[in-house]
């Protein structure tokens, strides 16, 4: 296997040299010497695709619903129009013409990474809802506000860890959920709630202006999540280099 993944990696690093050293020391120097792949548009230079909720109320503007259709027949926005990205694509006049468009991602991330789809497919004049319909819902305070801004198990814990975001915790219990300061600028408000807390206080967190997402748990359970979450980045980050044997790359 190491004689396999070394080959691989020396096509790739045209002057690499081969060290005396362990399989795993090799891998990691060779990659070392790699050239780097160009880094896609992302986060750095998406921001300016991003509007808030209230650009979806604009009516010179197209507004198309970029969820699953079983979402946008179950709820949209008023005069939104579903399509996905390859379709929005392939309609005439959509590379020039002013569209906003929104998708069910509750982070940051989410909306950047539909940016960068959307502009990757030719589409420069589509700018996305940071916040996606959660967010729009949330502006307006609508009934289904406490179902789109509800966070499920497995996203808490990276919007505990995101950028800029804010938790809040409504128990004693999850306080040490609340990691890191206050952001100044926050783009998130996390509010980590338990079963005991009342709904009507949740609500109340649920207020116009910075997009506010909520979890219901206990403490246990918070911890385990983000035990988890915590191991699985240190895994990702560490990468294949770190192994102790080249049969488990």
């Amino acid at each position: 296997m190491c004689a396999v993944v070394l080959t691989f990696l020396y096509a790739i690093s045209a002057h690499a040299a081969m060290p005396s050293a362990s399989c795993p020391q090799m891998v990691k120097a060779i990659l070392a010497k790699a050239p780097s792949p160009k880094a896609p548009a992302t986060a750095a230079n998406a921001e300016d695709c991003l509007v808030k909720a209230n650009a979806l109320d604009t009516k010179d503007r197209e507004i198309v619903d970029l969820r699953e259709r079983g979402h946008y027949f179950t709820f949209h926005v008023p005069g939104a129009h579903h399509a996905s990205v390859t379709e929005l694509a392939m309609q005439p006049g959509m590379r020039s013409a002013p569209v906003v468009a929104y998708g069910s991602g509750h982070f940051h991330a989410d909306a950047l990474q539909l940016c960068d789809r959307l502009r990757h497919a030719g589409l420069r004049r589509v700018h996305v809802v940071d916040g996606g319909i959660a967010a729009w819902a949330q502006l307006h305070q609508l009934e289904k506000t406490m179902v789109l801004n509800r966070l499920q198990d497995r996203e808490v814990a990276a919007a505990l860890g995101e950028p800029a975001s804010q938790a809040v915790a409504l128990a004693p219990s999850l306080q040490f959920g609340v990691r890191s300061p206050l952001a100044i600028h926050a783009k998130r408000r996390i509010v980590l709630a338990d079963t005991n807390t009342p709904l009507p206080l949740i609500r109340a967190q649920l207020e116009k202006g910075t997009v506010t997402l909520y979890w219901v748990g206990n403490a246990e359970r918070l911890h385990t999540l983000l035990d988890v979450h915590t191991a699985q980045e240190r895994k990702r980050l560490d990468g294949p280099g770190v192994r102790n044997t080249c049969s488990a790359l």
